[in-house]
């Protein structure tokens, strides 16, 4: 009894678990604050809402809303998932300035890791899309213009959280 137990809590601390034993390897983070970040935008151009699927990531919370905006997170019963977000009316749309406003917007769970592209192509008997590939919707001021920029992995960045963060004072 006493030797299993030496051995739990050897094995939970990374040590050594006695001859023959090798210790459990390091747990790696899998919950993560993910914002979108590297959006080129100019100077009279606004983002206005942004649709990102996501594949092998559950969604644990959503933990900021852009003032005005609204976002949508969730996971499907298969490893599909999306993360969408609007904003409601032209104050409310992200300026340059504003960009920031898309840090720690949902708190989400990697634990199969990250796929950076498509492994396959769609209709083909392997096919397991990226974990994050969307599009962010770019207006332009004073004009009924918008464009689509397509966004990847590198568009999202993962900070390792164990929960969302205290709101965000005005």
């Amino acid at each position: 009894m006493v030797r299993s137990l030496w051995i739990a809590c050897a094995a939970a601390y990374g040590l050594a678990a006695g001859p023959g034993l090798a210790a459990a390897p390091p747990r790696h983070p899998t919950l993560y604050l993910a914002s979108i970040t590297g959006l080129t935008i100019g100077k009279n151009e606004f983002v206005d809402g942004f649709s990102i699927d996501t594949w092998g990531v559950r969604m644990v919370a959503v933990c900021h809303f852009p003032p005005g905006w609204s976002i949508d997170a969730g996971s499907s019963a298969d490893p599909s998932g999306l993360i969408k977000g609007e904003g409601s009316l032209g104050v409310t749309w992200l300026d340059r300035t504003r960009l920031d406003e898309l840090d720690g917007l949902v708190l989400l769970d990697t634990e199969g890791g990250i796929r950076r592209a498509d492994e396959g192509h769609e209709g083909a008997s392997v096919y397991v899309p990226a974990t994050f590939k969307g599009k962010v919707s770019i207006g332009t001021y004073g004009t009924d213009k918008v464009r689509k920029m397509k966004i990847g992995w590198r568009n999202i960045r993962l900070t390792p959280a164990v929960r969302c963060p205290p709101p965000k004072q005005e």
